[in-house]
């Protein structure tokens, strides 16, 4: 049997999905870093949506924050990535690895090897290490599947914009604030007459709502505008069947349902 460490419902769904034989693993949601109490148990709700919709055993809530407080204690001036990261995940990963041992798994993993913002060289380091001191195998590999793949199995699921802890919130939002100053800006000096649009951000924005021909001006205005998801209303002919819209900077899904 193998150990599961699940850091959010999201990375979960990714990774049974790229790994079918992970589904069979027993699933322990252990992450004493989230803040605060209320983020933990939005995380666990979600966690729950997920388990039903794919159809895996719910595990039992465990926060406990007093576990993570040498950390930040430590470690919380850091920013995001250094130090204070690579403690967070060992600590996450022993306390699997540990249970793993005690209930005669043969093996563990963790679903934080399917998030986009962690590094599967830096987590295969840390448990691969563990699995040499608990004489334990550790299952490693990229666990990152395809977001179209995810998309039916997420609707309507929480999805946390921060790692977890105070610090990276605390981070999270400074740089929401800087990307949205920028934006703004650009936006009001390259399509000023379309600065209404500013409302679309994180939400569905009609084609029709941005009265541009040329693809290449529609790609720099959903670049800055970052809408969820450009709603093709009026069957663009320039948009064929795309189903993503690549600026170079953003990723943009297009739907011809509206949501």
């Amino acid at each position: 049997m193998n150990l599961l460490h699940v850091c959010c419902a999201p990375d979960l769904v990714s990774t049974v999905v790229k790994r079918e034989e992970l589904r069979q693993s027993e699933l322990f949601f252990y992450n004493p870093n989230i803040f605060p109490g209320e983020e933990f148990l939005r995380r666990y709700d979600a966690l729950r949506k997920v388990c039903e919709k794919t159809a895996l055993d719910l595990p039992e809530q465990n926060h406990s924050p007093e576990d993570f407080s040498d950390i930040l204690d430590s470690f919380g001036t850091e920013n995001e990535g250094g130090t204070r990261c690579t403690k967070c995940i060992e600590l996450r990963l022993r306390k699997t690895a540990c249970l793993a041992k005690s209930i005669g798994s043969s093996s563990f993993s963790t679903t934080l090897l399917a998030s986009p913002r962690k590094s599967i060289a830096q987590i295969t380091l840390i448990g691969d290490k563990l699995a040499a001191e608990f004489d334990i195998e550790f299952i490693s590999g990229n666990f990152r599947a395809e977001r179209d793949k995810l998309r039916d199995l997420l609707k309507g699921v929480y999805r946390q914009n921060y790692c977890g802890c105070l610090p990276s919130k605390n981070e999270a939002i400074r740089n929401r604030e800087i990307n949205d100053l920028r934006d703004r800006e650009r936006l009001d000096k390259d399509f000023k007459r379309f600065v209404d649009l500013w409302n679309f951000r994180g939400n569905v924005i009609p084609r029709s709502r941005i009265h541009l021909e040329e693809i290449s001006d529609l790609k720099r205005i959903i670049a800055i505008v970052k809408p969820s998801a450009l709603f093709d209303d009026i069957r663009d002919a320039e948009l064929e069947d795309r189903r993503w819209l690549k600026t170079g900077s953003y990723n943009c899904r297009i739907i011809r349902e509206k949501e």
